[in-house]
C-alpha cells in the first residue's frame, strides 16, 4: 500500500500546474520527512532532538497533532496552562478529545477536582461519570453529585472503581434506600450477573429472602420449564418474598423463564404462558412482549405454530415473514395491515403486499403497487420491476463541485490532516480522523470530503462518508470499479459472475484491502485464515501466511475460489452460496425448507438479520455492478432460482 499510495501521489502531481511543483510540494515532502523523525525522536523520548525538529515543520498540518503526543507523553511535567492552550487550540480535533480524557483521568488521580471540572465534557464513561461526582463532593456540589447517582447504580453490572467511593457517600447520606438495592438486584438478576446480585443480596435488609430470590431465579435459568410448572406459588410458601419491593415481583421471574424456555420449546413456553397469563398483573406491554418473544422464537426457527403464537399481535415483522414461510397469503395481508402506518409504506411490506395481491388473484391491484416501487433502487424495487419485466432505475446522479469550491475545502487543516494521515500510513490516525470528520461535518462537506477520499483511493472511506451523508446517488464513488482486472480474472478461473464477486467484495470490506473484522476475517473478500488455508490447499496454491490476505490479488483469488466452493456445495444456487460465504454452508443446510419455494421468501425468512441483509445486499449490489461496468445487468429473478428442500 505504501508503494501504491506514493505512485497516486505522483500521478496527482502529473495533473498540477508545472510551475507549482518546485517550491510548495518540495517543501511539503520534506515536511514528511521532517515529521517522521521528530515522531521517532519523540519516541525514543529524545526530547532536545524532538523540539528541534518539530520548530522546523512549519505551518505543516500534523504538527499540532506532534505537540499532542508531546503533551500526552509528559502530563506529569507539563504545565496546566499549556494543556488548556492547547486544548483550546484543538478543539476540533480526535486527539484534543484524547488528550483531554487522559488528562481528565491525570486529574482526578491528582485531585485536583476544579480543573477537572472545569475541563470535563460529555459524553464520558461511567469511570470518568463518578469521578465528575468525586470532583463534585469535593467541591461542596453535593445536591448535584446525589441526582446523579441513581443513574449509574441503576444498571444490571458492576461498575467501574471509580464508583465505590461516590456509592459509598451515598449511602451515608441515608439515599442508597433498599428498594434502590431490590431494584439492581433484580437488573443483576436479568442481566445474568449472579455473583453480582449475591453480592447486593448481603445489603438488603432482608438477607434471606433475597438468597431465596436469587436461588429462584438460577434454578428458573437453568430449568425454566420445572420452574415455571412450579408457579403460582402457593401464599405460605411465598411469605418471606413478599417482603420483596413491589418492582422486585414474581412477574420479572415468570418473564425469564418464559423467554428462556422459548429457547428450548417454543410449544412448551405457549402452553406454560396460557396457563400462567391470568395468574400475574402483566401490564398490556409485557403481555404483548412475552407473546411475542415465544412467537419470534418460533418464526425465526420456521416453525409451523409461530402464526398460532402470534394471534393478532401488532407491529411484528416475524408474523409476516412467518406467513409467508406458510405461503398463507391471507395471513400475509392481515399482518402487515397489522403494522404501523409507517412501517406498512415501506418498500419491503410494500413488495410482500403486492406479492399477496398477486397471490390472491388481484393482478391490478398488484401491478400497480409494483410500478410505485419500481421507480427507485433498492431490493425490492429490482424485484418490482422484474415482476413487471421492466428495466432498472438506477438513478445515478453524480457530484458536481465547483472546483474553487474543492480546492478550499482541501486546504482546511483537518482536510489536509486526514490526507496527511492517510499519506503516511498512519492507519489508527487517519481513521480517527475521518471518524472525527464523520461526526461533525455537515452533509454538503461530507460529500465534498467523499470526493477527496475517493480520488485518493480510499474507497471504504468514501462509502462510510456518503452513508452518513445519507447521499445514495452518486454511484461512480459508492459503488467504484476497482480491482476489475482481479475480479474478471478470478470469475474466469472459477466460472463465476464478476459483479456477483464484486458485489461480495463491496459488503464484506467496502474494498478496503486491510480491513479486519472482530473476528479476525482479512482482506477485501473477509477470509478467515484458517478458511483461507483449507482453500488455497485445495486449489493447489498454499498460503505462506496471514499476512497475504491484505493482498488484493491473492485475496480475491481465494475468496472467489471459496465462493465457488460454497457455490458447488449449494447446487450452483447462487443465493444459497450468498448466504454461506456470510453465515456458513451449516447453517444454511440448517435453514432450508421442507418443499420447495421461492428465493425472495426463503431470504425474507432468514433468521440472522446479518445474513439477510448480507443477502439482500449482495445480490442487489451484483445489479448495481453490472450497471457501473455497462454490462447487461442480470435481472434479481434469475440471480434468484427457487430454494430446493435439503436433500435426505
Amino acid at each position: 500500500m505504501v508503494f501504491s499510495k506514493k505512485i497516486f501521489l505522483f500521478s496527482l502531481l502529473l495533473h498540477l500546474p508545472t510551475h507549482g511543483l518546485a517550491t510548495s510540494d518540495i517543501v511539503l515532502e520534506q515536511q514528511r520527512t521532517i515529521f517522521q523523525k521528530a515522531k521517532k525522536a519523540l519516541e525514543k523520548r529524545s526530547f532536545t532532538q524532538f523540539n528541534r525538529l518539530k520548530k522546523q515543520l512549519g505551518d505543516y498540518p500534523l504538527s499540532n497533532y506532534l505537540e499532542y503526543r508531546y503533551l500526552r507523553s509528559r502530563l506529569n511535567q507539563s504545565n496546566s496552562k499549556k494543556i488548556e492552550q492547547f486544548l483550546h487550540q484543538n478543539s476540533n480535533t480526535f486527539y484534543g478529545s484524547k488528550l483531554r480524557n487522559v488528562w481528565l483521568d491525570h486529574l482526578a488521580k491528582k485531585r485536583q477536582w476544579k480543573l477537572f471540572l472545569k475541563h470535563y465534557q460529555l459524553p464520558q464513561p461511567s469511570s470518568r461519570q463518578c469521578s465528575r461526582i468525586k470532583a463534585l463532593i469535593a467541591t461542596n456540589q453535593h445536591s448535584l453529585a446525589l441526582s446523579e447517582l441513581p443513574s449509574l447504580w441503576l444498571v444490571g453490572k458492576s461498575q467501574h472503581k471509580n464508583c465505590d467511593f461516590p456509592f459509598q457517600y451515598w449511602q451515608t447520606k441515608g439515599k442508597l434506600t433498599n428498594t434502590l438495592r431490590w431494584q439492581r438486584l433484580n437488573l443483576a438478576l436479568q442481566n445474568q450477573q449472579f455473583l453480582l446480585a449475591n453480592y447486593l443480596a448481603k445489603s438488603v435488609k432482608d438477607k434471606t429472602a433475597a438468597k431465596r430470590f436469587i436461588l429462584r431465579w438460577q434454578k428458573m435459568h437453568y430449568n425454566p420449564h420445572s420452574q415455571l410448572k412450579l408457579l403460582p406459588l402457593k401464599e405460605k410458601k411465598n411469605t418471606a418474598l413478599r417482603s420483596i419491593n413491589f418492582n422486585i415481583s414474581d412477574k420479572n421471574l415468570v418473564q425469564y423463564g418464559l423467554a428462556r424456555l422459548s429457547r428450548k420449546s417454543t410449544s412448551k413456553a405457549f402452553r406454560q404462558w396460557q396457563r400462567l397469563a391470568s395468574f400475574y398483573n402483566f401490564s398490556p406491554q409485557q403481555k404483548h412482549s412475552i407473546q411475542a418473544n415465544i412467537a419470534n422464537r418460533a418464526a425465526l426457527n420456521r416453525q409451523d405454530n409461530a402464526l398460532t403464537f402470534f394471534g393478532d399481535l401488532k407491529n411484528e415483522h416475524w408474523r409476516v415473514r412467518s406467513a409467508l414461510w406458510q405461503q398463507d397469503w391471507a395471513a400475509v395481508q392481515l399482518a402487515i395491515q397489522s403494522l404501523s402506518h409507517e412501517q406498512q409504506n415501506t418498500n419491503r411490506w410494500q413488495y410482500w403486499l403486492a406479492r399477496s395481491y398477486a397471490a390472491l388473484g388481484d393482478q391490478h391491484k398488484a401491478d400497480q403497487t409494483y410500478h410505485k416501487l419500481m421507480l427507485e433502487r433498492d431490493y425490492y424495487s429490482f424485484l418490482a420491476a422484474d415482476k413487471l419485466g421492466k428495466n432498472y432505475h438506477m438513478s445515478h446522479h453524480p457530484f458536481t463541485f465547483k472546483k474553487a469550491r474543492l480546492d478550499q475545502f482541501s486546504k482546511r487543516r483537518d482536510i489536509a490532516s486526514l490526507y496527511e494521515f492517510y499519506v503516511l500510513n498512519m492507519d489508527l490516525e487517519s481513521r480517527q480522523q475521518a471518524y472525527y470528520l464523520n461526526q461533525k461535518l455537515n452533509k454538503y462537506e461530507l460529500e465534498m470530503l467523499a470526493t477527496f477520499t475517493n480520488q485518493w483511493g480510499w474507497h471504504n472511506q468514501t462509502i462510510a462518508l456518503l452513508g452518513k451523508a445519507q447521499s445514495w446517488d452518486a454511484l461512480n464513488l459508492r459503488f467504484p470499479v476497482v480491482f476489475e482486472q482481479n475480479m474478471i480474472q478470478a470469475s474466469r478461473d472459477n466460472k463465476l459472475d464478476a459483479s456477483w464477486l464484486m458485489g461480495i467484495a463491496r459488503q464484506e470490506s467496502a474494498f478496503d484491502p486491510k480491513a479486519r473484522s472482530p473476528v479476525g476475517a482479512l482482506g477485501l473478500m473477509q477470509l478467515m485464515p484458517s478458511t483461507a488455508k483449507s482453500i488455497a490447499k485445495r486449489i493447489k496454491q498454499p498460503l505462506k501466511g496471514p499476512y497475504e490476505l491484505v493482498n488484493p490479488s491473492r485475496n480475491i483469488e481465494l475468496g472467489s475460489a471459496y465462493l465457488k466452493h460454497v457455490y458447488k456445495i449449494n447446487h450452483n444456487n447462487p443465493v444459497l452460496a450468498t448466504a454461506s460465504y456470510n453465515a456458513g454452508p451449516y447453517r444454511v443446510s440448517r435453514w432450508l425448507p421442507k418443499n420447495k419455494l421461492p428465493a425472495d421468501i426463503w431470504i425474507e425468512n432468514i433468521p440472522f438479520t446479518e445474513t439477510r441483509r448480507y443477502t439482500r445486499n449482495v445480490i442487489t449490489y451484483a445489479a448495481i455492478f453490472d450497471y457501473q461496468r455497462q454490462r447487461t445487468i442480470t435481472p434479481l429473478s434469475i440471480r434468484m432460482p427457487a430454494i430446493n428442500p435439503k436433500t435426505p
